[in-house]
């Protein structure tokens, strides 16, 4: 025996909406596009190496209703460009008290870290990031078996096969380091140079 229940549309639909209800929540997503490690050295109007001296969130000046932070850098060498020591950057975002405005893919950068880092030229009003492909132009430099290695902006090996690696392990010669090592700061800094000419 087959028993038929007819259900009506308005239920159907209220039990698709309360099912669905529950699936839903705020989503959020920063896309790039990949810049290529020469295109980033050849575009940067300032490179340098440097370690975070202080990093500060305040309410915007421009906008008081969000956040900024400025992160102090020491500045140790000059690749390309003119730049200052100390050097203060500019992030949208931050986090004062219990409030935190943050933007997918940001650096988050913390006092003690060391990076190389590319920027872009100045804008007004200022870039979200002043990294050369939003977060692209950032990478750490940690000490790794008495060098200075490079890695990627959150301290990761970078890929074996990313543009940066393979630039600054390209020119290995004579030199004890090896295609499958991490590239030193020197190797890396030869790199940048190079894609810069």
């Amino acid at each position: 025996m087959v028993v038929r229940a007819r259900v009506g549309l308005p239920l159907l639909l209220l039990a698709g909406l309360a099912i669905g209800g529950l699936s839903l929540r705020a989503a959020s997503a920063t896309v790039l596009r990949e810049v290529a490690f020469e295109a980033q050295s050849a575009s940067a109007d300032r490179i340098f190496v440097g370690t975070v001296r202080s990093v500060e969130s305040r309410p915007n000046p421009a906008a008081p209703r969000y956040l900024e932070t400025l992160v102090a850098f020491a500045v140790e060498e000059v690749i390309a460009g003119d730049v200052a020591s100390p050097l203060t950057l500019r992030f949208s975002g931050g986090q004062l008290g219990d409030v935190r405005q943050s933007v997918d893919g940001l650096p988050e950068l913390a006092v003690g870290e060391r990076y190389v880092v590319f920027l872009e030229r100045d804008q007004e009003p200022p870039l979200v990031s002043p990294v050369v492909g939003f977060n692209q132009g950032l990478y750490r430099v940690v000490e790794e078996g008495g060098r200075s290695v490079v890695r990627d902006r959150l301290g990761r090996p970078l890929p074996a096969g990313s543009g940066a690696r393979a630039a600054a392990t390209a020119a290995l010669t004579a030199s004890p380091e090896s295609a499958e090592s991490e590239p030193s700061l020197d190797r890396f800094l030869e790199a940048v140079r190079a894609a810069r000419r």
